[in-house]
Parts: structure tokens; C-alpha cells; sequence
């Protein structure tokens, strides 16, 4: 597992170690972890929200709702958040320590909690699928009983070994009212660790991260190849148009890194887990078409730069 954990730290793009030594490393988020983890928080939401605002309200605190009207069911969210910018990570253990959690709160009358129990296990489970590349990476446990509470994990089963991402628990809430409480609570910096594990064991020969698009960073960078340099102020122009229309559809994108050659700039590229690299020429300059490299297949298709926003548009579903 050692070894594993290395691997994901070693991804230069996406952390810096501060200190290192055989059992410890002091590290901090570089802004692809962060918008990462930012991407996994609000693919969370949506999903909580898709999952209950036909059934009931879901606060953003349990404090809103005491000021609303109280009727059961109802939800409520809570975080708490990593305290330090600076991460320490015990390399016998998967995950950093000190982690924030997030966890989705309902309480729900006693007659109903079973049912709704075993649901938001599907619901989750189903979730953790949804956000990376290996669906079958994730199982549940068997339910445990432990202080008064029912709890079940969600498990991400690797080849070295299998670790809880997820807790599902049922309590009860208030004695009086015989309302329960059901908690899933997570670890965005957990989250994030699982997802980089899962792309790093999809490794492909080309250095390509893979992750899914839903939550990949970047969905497209671009990269420059030209020969002229009279050419590059004309090509960096018309790269920074196309990059504003990728990011006014809410596409996130990532300018290229020059004076890097243009292999350096998609491996770099395929190393963030970025999906699509637009290679932009000197030919676009005369005809307006460029070439968008497919990360997952290396494959190219040509694109025109009139076409492009609409079309980056249909790749990701927006």
C-alpha cells in the first residue's frame, strides 16, 4: 500500500511535498487536487439534491430548518472543514490525517428508517460509481451494530486492499418525537486519494490519468505547435477567444505551458487527466481548423474553431 500512496503523491501536478520521511509526508493541494475535490463536493450536491427535493427539504444547516416549519422528513448538510492548508500523511494508512467530512443528515420518522436505510445505500454506492472509472471498484459491507447506532461502509476494494470511503449510520434523534437520524458521511481529501488510486490503476502507456469527466479538473486543454514565432502572438490570441467560450459554457479549460514542445504539452496533459487536448497550428491560422486528441482513444478528429464551443458543449452534455 506504501507504494500506492507514493504513487499519488508523486503526482507532481496535483501536490507538493513540504517534509518527507519513511513513515510520514507533509504535503499541500496543488490547484488541480483542489478543483478536483472542489468538482467532487458539487457533483455531491447535485446528486443529494436530485435524490430528495421531490421527497423533502434539504438545509444547508440544521439551524435554517429550526427557523422554518418543521415537518418531517427533512435534511440537512454539514462540513467541517480542513482546518490547515498543510496535509500530513501516515504512509501506512490510505488516507491523510485530519480530513474534513461531509455528511448528509435526514431525519426521518422510526416507521420509515429501514426502508430508507437500505436505499441510501444504493443511492451512494451508486454515486461512488458514477465518479470514476472502475464502477465495480466499490461494495457495501455487512451492517454493524455499535453504541446505539446501525452503520454500513462503502468499501473501494483495490488489489492491496479494501478501504471505507463511505458511512452510512441510522441513530436515533430524539427520544421524545422516536424521530431517527440517517447520516453518509465522507472525506473530500479521502475522495479525492480514491479517485487518484483509481485513475493510476487505469494507467495507460501514454501516461494517461484517467479520470472521469465529470470530474476531471480539466475537460480540455490546449496546445500550441507552431514554428514561426510571429505566428505565436496570433496563435495566442485566437487561443485565449476559444478558451473564454470553453469557460463561458462552464467547460473547465487550461491554457497551454509554452515555450514546452507540443509533446511535452500533451503528456503533460494526459498526466492532469485532462480529457481532450485541442492542438491549435499554423495551418488554423489559414483555414481555422484544428486537431482535439482524444485522451482515452489518442485518437485525433479535426474541429473548426467556429464549431468548437458548440461542439465541446455536446461532448460533456451541457
Amino acid at each position: 500500500m506504501k507504494t500506492e500512496i507514493l504513487k499519488v503523491l508523486n503526482l507532481k501536478k496535483f501536490f507538493q511535498m513540504i517534509n518527507n520521511n519513511a513513515t510520514k509526508i507533509d504535503f499541500t493541494l496543488l490547484k488541480p487536487s483542489q478543483v478536483l475535490m472542489k468538482n467532487i463536493h458539487v457533483n455531491w450536491l447535485r446528486f443529494t439534491l436530485g435524490k430528495t427535493q421531490k421527497h423533502m427539504p434539504v438545509y444547508l444547516n440544521r439551524k435554517t430548518f429550526e427557523l422554518c416549519d418543521k415537518n418531517i422528513p427533512f435534511g440537512f448538510i454539514t462540513i467541517d472543514k480542513q482546518s490547515t492548508e498543510i496535509l500530513t500523511h501516515n504512509l501506512r494508512s490510505v488516507y491523510p490525517e485530519e480530513t474534513s467530512k461531509l455528511a448528509l443528515n435526514i431525519i426521518i420518522p422510526q416507521k420509515d428508517i429501514m426502508k430508507n436505510f437500505i436505499q441510501w445505500q444504493r443511492y451512494r454506492k451508486y454515486w461512488w460509481s458514477s465518479i470514476t472509472t472502475t464502477p465495480s471498484l466499490f461494495s457495501i459491507n455487512d451492517m454493524k451494530l455499535e453504541n446505539n447506532e446501525a452503520n454500513v461502509d462503502i468499501l473501494a476494494k483495490f488489489p492491496f486492499g479494501s478501504f471505507p470511503v463511505e458511512r452510512i449510520t441510522i441513530t436515533c434523534d430524539d427520544n421524545e418525537s422516536n424521530n431517527y437520524r440517517l447520516s453518509c458521511t465522507m472525506s473530500l481529501e479521502n475522495a479525492l486519494f480514491i479517485i487518484l488510486l483509481d485513475g493510476l490503476s487505469n494507467y495507460s502507456k501514454e501516461e494517461y490519468l484517467r479520470l472521469h469527466r465529470k470530474i476531471t479538473p480539466y475537460k480540455i486543454a490546449f496546445g500550441f505547435n507552431f514554428e514561426d514565432n510571429k505566428n505565436k502572438e496570433r496563435l495566442s490570441k485566437l487561443v485565449q477567444v476559444l478558451f473564454n467560450k470553453l469557460e463561458g459554457n462552464q467547460i473547465a479549460a487550461l491554457l497551454p505551458s509554452i515555450p514546452m514542445s507540443l509533446d511535452s504539452q500533451i503528456k503533460e496533459n494526459l498526466q492532469m487527466g485532462v480529457t481532450y487536448t485541442a492542438i491549435v497550428d499554423e495551418t488554423t491560422l489559414e483555414n481555422g481548423i484544428f486537431q482535439l486528441l482524444n485522451s482515452s482513444t489518442m485518437l485525433k478528429e479535426q474541429v473548426h474553431v467556429a464549431d468548437f464551443h458548440e461542439y465541446a458543449s455536446s461532448l460533456f452534455n451541457y
